[in-house]
C-alpha cells in the first residue's frame, strides 16, 4: 500500500520499499528511466527485491538523522534483525546497498530484475559465485553470500549467525569495505545537504521530514525537482485519473522555492531553481517556459505510452509520459515570477535577469489569451487564478526592472488583469469564480492571500472562504474543483488543505488552522511522506508518491503558523516603489 512506502535516493533516482523491506519501484540512474523494480504497479509481472525470513515481523524503521539511509528493525524468532538500504552519494557507486546485521536465522533475498517496467525479461551472466551481470540493464549484483539463478530469480541467503550485504548498480567490483566507507560518505553528504535549508519550530519533526522527502527528490546535476517519484498511481481507485509525475513541473517547482525560500536557506537552492529555469529556457531555444521538463531541462513530448501492467489495485492505465507537456499554463510563468521576487528580495542579488525579463515580457503579451488552469484541464478558460498569479508576479518584479519604461509597462499590463479579474472572474456572491463566467469556486484561491494577491479581509476573498467552506470541506481537509471529473470523486487535496491552513493563519485563526495541519498529518505516514490525495473513507492515501507539491505546502502553512503565533504573518508584500 501507499502508506508503507519509504524511499531512498541519491539525488539522480530513487527506490521506493514497503515496510518489509521489499524494494517495489526503481528506475536506474534517473527518475524518470524506465523501471527493472515495478511490482508497486503489477504484482505479478514487476520486478522486486524482497527479503525473507521464516517468523519474520516488521518492528519499526528510521532514517538515520535526516539523511536518506534508512534502517528497518525486524523480529525473527525473538531476535533483532536491521537492515540498512541506502543508495551511495558516489559517482563510481551509483546503485542501491543493503547491509544486514547477525541474522538469527537464514534470511533469503529474491530478486527478480524486470526491464521496462516489467515488460521485459533480463539476461544473466555469472561473473563469480558472488557477481552477476544483469546484460540487459547494464548492472551488476554483488553479493556477501554465494548467489544462484532460477528462471528469473535471483536468490541469496544469509547463513544464521552471520553479518550479510549487496549493492546492485553499475560497479564491477564492490567489496563489503567499500560499502561500509560508502554508507559514512553518504551520511556525510547528507549532512551538507541539511546546511542548505532548516526549520526551527511548531510541527519540527514533521516540517524536517518534509524538508527530506523534498531534497530526496531534487535531480542533483540541475537542480530540478520532480512533481513525484511514481506514474500512474491513482486519484481515484479503479479509475482513469493516473498520470506520470516524474518530471520538472515548473508551478511546482516555484511554489516549492517559495515556501523553502521562507525558513532557513543558505541560497543555494535558489539559485539552483532559477538556474534550472534559466537553462531550460536556454537549452530548448524558447522565449518563456514550458509547464514541465525533464530533469535533464528538456522538453517532454506530450506523446502517451500506455504500458499492459494490472495498476495499482487494478487502476489502469498505467502510462509513461504526460499529455499536459504542450498545455499552456499561464499561472506557472506567474509563480516563476512571485518566486524570484522572494529570492531576490532575500538574497539582495538580482542573478539570471535576462530570464526573467522573457518571462515578464511573455506574460504581458499573453495574459489575455485562456489556459489550462492550475489543474490541467483540457478545457481553455480564463482561470482566475491563472491571472491572479499573473498580476501579483509582474507587480512583485517590477520593482527589480531598472528600466522605467519596462517596469511601468508590467504594471500597467497586472492592473489590466485584475481590472479583467473585478470585471468578469466574480461569482454572483462576490467569490472569485474558478474561470470568467462561472458560478463555482476553486481551492486554489487560498493561495491568493498567503502571496499577497489580495487582502485576508478583502469582501471577495472572504466570499470566496465562506463558498470553500460550505462546498469543499470535509472533516477540516478540502477537496479542489475540477471541470472535467467530478471531484466529490476523488480524495481530499492535501496541498490545497495546506493553503487553507495558511489562509487561516494569516487571517487570525490559529485554532483552525491548527485542525486543518494536524488533519493533514492523519495522512501522511510513519515517515512523514505525503502523497497527493487522501480518502476520507477508507483512509487510504492516493496519487503519485511523495507528492513534493504537497510537502512544500505543508512547509508553508506551518511557516504561517509560527508567524502568526510570533505576531507577524508570513504574506508577501509588495515591494515600494
Amino acid at each position: 500500500m501507499i502508506r508503507d512506502l519509504a524511499i531512498i535516493s541519491d539525488r539522480r533516482s530513487c527506490a521506493l520499499l514497503d515496510k518489509a523491506g521489499t524494494i517495489n519501484w526503481y528506475c536506474p540512474e534517473r527518475f524518470d528511466t524506465e523501471a527493472i523494480f515495478s511490482k508497486l504497479l503489477d504484482n505479478e509481472q514487476g520486478g522486486y527485491w524482497s527479503v525473507c525470513a521464516k517468523n519474520k515481523k516488521f518492528l519499526t524503521r528510521q532514517f538515520d538523522g535526516r539523511s536518506s539511509v534508512l534502517h528497518s528493525y525486524f523480529s525473527i524468532g525473538g531476535k533483532g534483525l536491521t537492515m540498512t538500504d541506502f543508495m551511495p552519494l558516489d559517482e563510481d557507486f551509483k546503485g542501491i546497498c543493503k547491509l544486514f546485521t547477525n541474522a538469527p536465522s537464514v534470511i533469503e533475498n529474491k530478486i527478480t530484475i524486470r526491464p521496462d517496467y516489467g515488460l521485459a525479461a533480463e539476461d544473466y551472466t555469472i561473473i563469480s559465485p558472488t557477481c552477476i551481470r544483469l546484460d540487459k540493464s547494464g548492472l551488476y549484483l554483488h553479493t556477501s553470500h554465494p548467489v544462484c539463478v532460477d528462471k528469473d530469480i535471483i536468490r541469496f541467503e544469509i547463513t544464521a549467525g552471520e553479518t550479510g550485504w549487496a549493492y546492485l548498480g553499475k560497479a564491477n567490483k564492490v567489496s563489503e569495505g567499500d560499502l561500509q566507507k560508502l554508507l559514512q560518505t553518504t551520511l556525510q553528504k547528507w549532512k551538507n545537504l541539511e546546511m542548505l535549508v532548516d526549520y526551527h519550530g511548531p510541527y519540527e519533526n514533521q516540517v524536517r521530514y518534509s524538508l527530506r522527502a523534498l531534497q530526496q527528490m531534487v535531480y542533483e546535476p540541475t537542480g530540478g525537482i520532480i512533481a513525484a517519484a511514481t506514474t500512474s498511481l491513482p486519484e481515484v481507485i479503479g479509475g482513469e485519473r493516473n498520470y506520470d509525475y516524474r518530471y520538472v513541473w515548473m508551478r511546482d517547482a516555484a511554489l516549492i522555492t517559495s515556501s523553502l525560500t521562507q525558513i532557513i536557506t543558505n541560497g543555494e537552492l535558489e539559485e539552483k531553481f532559477i538556474a534550472f529555469v534559466s537553462g531550460a529556457m536556454e537549452k530548448n531555444g524558447e522565449d518563456h517556459i514550458s509547464c514541465f521538463y525533464a530533469v535533464n531541462q528538456t522538453n517532454v513530448s506530450p506523446e502517451i505510452r500506455e504500458i499492459p501492467l494490472k495498476g495499482y489495485l487494478q487502476s489502469q492505465p498505467v502510462q509513461i509520459g504526460n499529455s499536459a507537456a504542450d498545455q499552456f499554463q499561464l499561472d506557472a510563468e506567474g509563480n516563476i515570477l512571485i518566486a524570484c521576487s522572494i529570492i531576490y528580495q532575500k538574497s539582495g542579488k538580482v542573478i539570471y535577469w535576462d530570464t526573467v525579463e522573457k518571462i515578464a515580457d511573455y506574460i504581458c503579451k499573453n495574459w489575455e489569451r485562456k489556459d489550462n488552469g492550475i489543474w490541467e484541464e483540457e478545457q481553455l478558460q480564463h482561470y482566475t487564478s491563472s491571472k491572479a498569479f499573473a498580476a501579483r508576479g509582474l507587480e512583485l518584479i517590477a520593482p527589480y526592472q531598472t528600466d522605467r519604461d519596462i517596469a511601468n509597462r508590467w504594471l500597467k499590463n497586472a492592473a489590466m488583469i485584475r481590472e479583467f479579474i473585478s470585471k468578469h472572474c466574480l461569482t454572483a456572491t462576490g467569490a472569485f469564480a474558478v474561470y470568467a463566467g462561472s458560478e463555482d469556486v476553486d481551492l486554489a484561491a487560498a493561495l491568493y492571500v498567503p502571496f499577497g494577491v489580495y487582502h485576508v479581509e478583502d469582501k471577495n476573498m472572504l466570499a470566496t472562504i465562506k463558498e470553500l467552506e460550505r462546498n469543499y470541506c470535509d472533516e477540516h481537509l478540502y477537496r479542489r474543483h475540477l471541470l472535467e471529473f467530478d471531484s466529490d470523486k476523488e480524495g481530499a487535496f492535501l496541498a490545497g488543505s495546506c493553503w487553507m491552513a495558511h489562509y487561516y493563519a494569516i487571517a487570525g485563526d490559529l485554532q483552525q488552522c491548527k485542525k486543518i495541519l494536524d488533519k493533514v498529518l492523519v495522512y501522511s505516514n510513519d515517515l512523514g511522506y505525503f502523497s497527493e490525495e487522501a480518502d476520507l473513507t477508507t483512509g487510504q492515501l492516493l496519487g503519485n508518491f511523495p507528492q513534493t507539491f504537497v510537502h512544500s505546502s505543508f512547509i508553508c502553512a506551518v511557516n504561517g503558523y509560527k508567524q502568526a503565533l510570533e505576531g507577524n504573518t508570513s504574506i508577501i508584500k509588495p515591494i515600494k516603489q
